[in-house]
C-alpha cells in the first residue's frame, strides 16, 4: 500500500485528535493528582501516627498504675488499641519484669498486623525499610515514685494501616472511574462534533463535484450552526450561482458573437451571389451596401483585436502629463454634434488637474463612456462630466439621466461580449466589448471603475486614478 496516497477522513482526524488530547490530559491530571494526594495523605498519616504515640505517652499511660497495683486490664486495652495503629506497647515493673507485652500475650495477632504494614509499604515503596523507633517512658505512682516503665515501639518511617490502604484504593478507583467517564464523554462529544463538521464538508464536497461536472443549478440546502461551515456553504452556493450565470453568459455570448459576425457576412454573400447569378447588376448603390457591411465586419474584428491587445499582460503604457480639464473638454467638443442631434445637453465641472496617463488609451476610455451616455440617453436628456481630486486620488464621473441599467445586469457590464440591450440592430448593436476595453485600460493604469445605475433614472460611471 502506498502510504503517501493513503487518506483519512476528517471525522476520524477530529476523533483521534480529541481522544489523544483528552487521554494525555487525563493521564497527566491523574498522575499529578494521584501523586499530590498520596504525598499529602502520607503527611497526614505520618502526623496522625506521631500524634497517637504522643497521646499514648502523655495521657494514656498516666493511669495504668493505681492504688499500688498495675491496671493490667487497662494496659491490655491500650496495647490492643495501639497495635491496631502499628504501635507496640510493653510495660515493665521496676525490676524489669514484664507486666504485659502485646508481642508476648497476643503474638500471632501482633505479628500479623506488623507483617501487613510491611507488605503494604513494600507494595507502595519497593525501597521501604522497616526501621523501628523506641521510646522508654517511666511510670510513677501517686507519690511520684518510679514503679516501672513502658516500652513503646513503632516504625520510624511513614507506614500505612489496612484502613489507610483501603482509603487509597477507593480514591484511586474513583479517579479511574472519573477518567473513563471523561474519556467516554469526550469520545461521544468528538463524534458528534466531527459528524456535524464532516457532514457539512461532505455536502460541500459533493456540491463541488457536481459543479465540476457542470451542474450549477442545484443549491446546497444544508443548515449548520458552525459559523465557518455556514460561511463555506454560503460561499459555495454563491460560487455555484456565479458559475451558472457565467455559463449562461458564455452561451449568450457565443450566440451574439456568431450573430454579429454572421449578419454582415450573410448580407455580403447574398449580394455577391445575386450579382454572380446575374439577378442584380453591380450598381454603385449595391456595391456601397456591400462596402458598409464589410466596414461593419471590419469594425467588429477591430474591436476584438483591441480587446486582445488590452488583455495582453505586456501592454505598454506611454504616459505623459496631461491637463485633465483641457483633455476632457476637447473630447466633449468632438461629441457635441452627436449630443445636439438628440437635444442632449452636456455640462461639466472640471478642476485643473495634471495627471500622468496614456493619452491615446485614455481617450478610448472617455470616448466609449461618453458615446454610451449619448446612445442610451433619451431626447432632451442631460449628461454631466466631473473631474476632481479626493486626497491622493483623481475622480472622473460621467453621469446621465438615460434609460439606466437593470440591477441584475450591473455586475456583468464589464464582462466581455456582455450587452445589456438584447437588440441587435445597427443603432445599438455590437458585441459588447466597449466597457470591457474601458476596464482593461483603467486597470492598466492601476485605477478602478464602478457604476451606479437605476432603470429610467440614469447611470453614473466613476473612474478612480491614483495621482502619481
Amino acid at each position: 500500500m502506498d502510504l503517501k496516497n493513503k487518506s483519512i477522513s476528517l471525522r476520524n482526524i477530529i476523533i483521534i485528535s480529541f481522544l489523544t488530547i483528552i487521554v494525555l490530559t487525563i493521564l497527566s491530571i491523574t498522575i499529578f493528582v494521584g501523586k499530590a494526594f498520596e504525598s499529602e495523605f502520607g503527611k497526614y498519616v505520618d502526623e496522625s501516627n506521631k500524634s497517637e504515640v504522643n497521646h499514648l505517652i502523655n495521657f494514656d499511660l498516666n493511669n495504668i498504675y493505681k492504688d499500688k497495683n498495675w491496671d493490667v486490664y487497662l494496659i491490655k486495652k491500650l496495647a490492643e488499641d495501639s497495635i491496631e495503629k502499628g504501635i507496640v506497647l510493653e510495660v515493665y515493673d521496676k525490676n524489669n519484669q514484664l507486666v504485659y507485652g502485646i508481642l508476648e500475650d497476643e503474638k500471632s495477632e501482633s505479628n500479623e498486623i506488623l507483617n501487613n504494614i510491611r507488605k503494604n509499604m513494600q507494595r507502595i515503596e519497593e525501597n521501604w525499610t522497616p526501621k523501628l523507633d523506641e521510646y522508654k517512658v517511666n511510670i510513677y505512682n501517686e507519690n511520684k515514685s518510679k514503679m516501672g516503665y513502658a516500652q513503646i515501639s513503632y516504625y520510624k518511617s511513614l507506614y500505612y494501616m489496612e484502613n489507610d490502604i483501603m482509603f487509597l484504593n477507593i480514591i484511586n478507583d474513583f479517579i479511574k472511574v472519573v477518567s473513563l467517564i471523561s474519556i467516554g464523554s469526550v469520545v461521544l462529544i468528538a463524534f458528534i462534533i466531527s459528524k456535524s463538521i464532516s457532514s457539512s464538508i461532505e455536502k460541500v464536497s459533493s456540491k463541488a463535484k457536481n459543479m465540476s461536472d457542470g451542474k450549477y443549478n442545484d443549491k446546497l440546502k444544508y443548515n449548520s450552526n458552525i459559523k465557518e461551515v455556514k460561511e463555506l456553504i454560503e460561499s459555495i452556493n454563491k460560487l455555484s450561482y456565479m458559475l451558472n450565470e457565467q455559463e449562461l453568459l458564455r452561451k449568450r455570448i457565443t450566440t451574439d458573437v456568431a450573430h454579429e459576425l454572421r449578419t454582415p457576412l450573410t448580407s455580403i454573400q447574398g449580394h455577391l451571389d445575386c450579382m454572380i447569378d446575374g439577378i442584380w447588376e453591380a450598381t454603385p448603390e449595391r456595391l456601397s451596401s456591400i462596402r458598409e457591411e464589410t466596414t461593419r465586419l471590419s469594425n467588429l474584428v477591430g474591436q476584438l483585436r483591441i480587446l486582445s491587445k488590452y488583455d495582453s499582460e505586456s501592454t505598454i503604457l506611454h504616459k505623459s502629463k496631461v491637463n485633465l480639464n483641457e483633455f476632457i473638454q476637447h473630447l466633449i467638443y468632438n461629441y457635441e454634434g452627436d449630443a445636439l442631434s438628440k437635444d442632449i445637453k452636456i455640462t461639466y465641472d472640471l478642476e485643473d488637474i495634471y495627471i500622468n496617463i496614456d493619452k491615446e488609451q485614455f481617450t478610448q476610455v472617455l470616448t466609449n463612456l461618453l458615446s454610451n451616455a449619448i446612445k442610451y440617453t433619451n431626447t432632451n436628456g442631460k449628461i454631466h462630466i466631473k473631474a476632481y481630486e479626493d486626497f491622493n486620488n483623481v475622480i472622473i464621473s460621467i453621469k446621465d439621466n438615460g434609460i439606466g441599467i437593470p440591477k441584475d445586469d450591473i455586475r456583468f457590464i464589464f464582462e466581455r461580449f456582455y450587452r445589456v440591450d438584447k437588440s441587435r440592430d445597427k443603432e445599438t448593436g455590437g458585441i459588447g466589448i466597449g466597457l470591457a476595453i474601458v476596464k482593461s485600460i483603467v486597470d492598466a493604469h492601476n485605477g478602478s471603475i464602478s457604476v451606479i445605475s437605476e432603470v429610467n433614472h440614469g447611470t453614473e460611471f466613476i473612474i478612480t486614478l491614483h495621482k502619481e
